[in-house]
């Protein structure tokens, strides 16, 4: 096997924060005199690796590293003194994947030699096109499958995190309007609505729980991750009461509508996730909707229930009430730019997911699942890694999409190391 030269470079970059013990105390190393001699492996050392890989690790992740699985982590070229942590934590119990049997009781001699062994492998060459990112030093120069000179494609993604579903979203505007404030007499406006419920009702014109010809054949052409796309993007607008109220009585409305507070909020506006908020929501088209319900043409036990034994005059009151609400603005924050999450990933990571530092793991090249698993991991705890913890808790499930897709999108690189001075790295 041809055995790739590393060498490290940059010794200022963060340090991996490693968890050493099963009591998963938190400790910030530098590479010791071991982890070092590592970058610099012999034969015997390689060959030793391959001996163990192929008893212990190759069954998942292969002896070339490349696991066809999906969401399980590449290790071919992965960064060693990485991946030699992260087998002692999973040695140690510290890290742990219930489903996957990772207590091998492996010496740390065959932990290293393991590691070094995938280190050495060639990574797995990306055909797919990334997602155009306009990055920092993309004007400069060429990193990774970043175009050197901008593009106005790349420019706009960068600026415009919805910039993937534009084409998608065209379709809605005519009805619901650019940011999903609806104009039209008898449309819904989009927005003030929790994501989950606007996937939920999209799916619904799928699955035949709502009729409607048109929405039928447009959320037809839409896959789930556009729809939840799109379900951010109206989540996150500023909401307008609607101009057509109806001709019905608020106070009595208000009064039939304590009966609707449980699910949709004291004013319409619900903090239930999955909820619709009714506040400011065009009249005319809730009684379409309740008439809907009424009359099967939406199934939905629970909505059946609640008007079955409503009069047009008691619809038409509610519609007012809600009509005439405040509706506000869903607590969704909106996705970072990709400028924003390249440029807290790059420190450790490489602009392009190709790290610098043999502590740090390659995200280049790395199965999307895998990462969007991880990054959810990190943010839930799951997974401890104080620094990643802070990384990841504050995204959206939109930016881990994201994320996770760039990333692997992008073609890894064997790393190129100088050597690190272990002596002075301890201090």
């Amino acid at each position: 096997m041809r055995i790739r030269v590393l060498i490290l470079a940059s010794i200022t970059l963060l340090l991996t924060p490693l968890v050493a013990s099963a009591q998963s105390s938190i400790a910030v190393q530098a590479i010791s005199e071991a982890e070092q001699e590592a970058l610099f492996p012999s034969r015997d050392v390689i060959e030793f690796g391959r001996t163990v890989t192929e008893s212990n690790c190759a069954g998942c992740h292969g002896m070339d590293g490349l696991s066809d699985t999906e969401g399980m982590p590449q290790l071919a070229g992965q960064r060693t003194v990485y991946l030699y942590r992260v087998l002692q934590a999973f040695q140690a119990g510290v890290r742990s994947d219930i489903s996957k049997n990772h207590n091998v009781f492996l010496n740390d001699e065959a932990i290293l030699s393991t590691a070094v062994y995938y280190a050495g492998l060639t990574p797995a060459q990306v055909t797919r096109k990334p997602e155009a990112v306009e990055t920092p030093e993309a004007t400069q120069t060429n990193v990774g499958n970043v175009d050197s000179e901008p593009t106005e494609q790349s420019m706009a993604s960068a600026d415009d995190p919805f910039f993937s579903i534009r084409p998608a979203m065209k379709r809605c505007v005519k009805c619901h309007g650019a940011e999903g404030n609806a104009k039209g007499s008898g449309m819904p406006s989009l927005t003030a609505q929790d994501p989950e419920y606007f996937v939920t009702s999209m799916m619904a014109y799928v699955d035949g729980s709502r009729s409607h010809k048109l929405m039928e054949r447009l959320v037809g052409k839409l896959d789930e991750a556009t729809l939840k796309a799109m379900g951010v993007f109206y989540a996150v607008q500023e909401p307008q009461q609607t101009e057509t109220r109806g001709d019905g009585d608020v106070n009595a409305g208000r009064r039939l509508s304590e009966d609707c507070v449980s699910c949709h909020g004291v004013d319409g506006n619900t903090k239930n996730p999955g909820m619709p908020t009714l506040a400011g929501q065009d009249a005319k088209y809730f009684i379409k909707a309740m008439n809907h319900y009424k009359n099967g043409k939406r199934k939905h036990q629970k909505m059946f229930e609640a008007v079955e034994a409503l009069s047009e005059q008691d619809m038409s009151d509610l519609a007012a009430y809600y009509a005439s609400e405040v509706p506000r603005r869903r607590d969704v924050r909106m996705p970072l730019r990709s400028t924003e999450w390249i440029t807290r990933c790059e420190r450790c990571h490489g602009i392009d997911g190709n790290s610098s530092d043999p502590r740090f793991p390659m995200l280049a090249g790395q199965d999307e699942t895998y990462l969007r698993n991880s990054m959810k991991a990190y943010a839930n705890g799951a997974r401890e890694n104080t620094t990643m913890y802070a990384m990841a808790a504050p995204l959206s499930a939109m930016d881990i999409e994201h994320i996770a897709t760039y990333f692997a999108a992008q073609q890894p690189r064997a790393a190129v190391y100088m050597r690190l001075p272990c002596g002075d790295a301890q201090k």
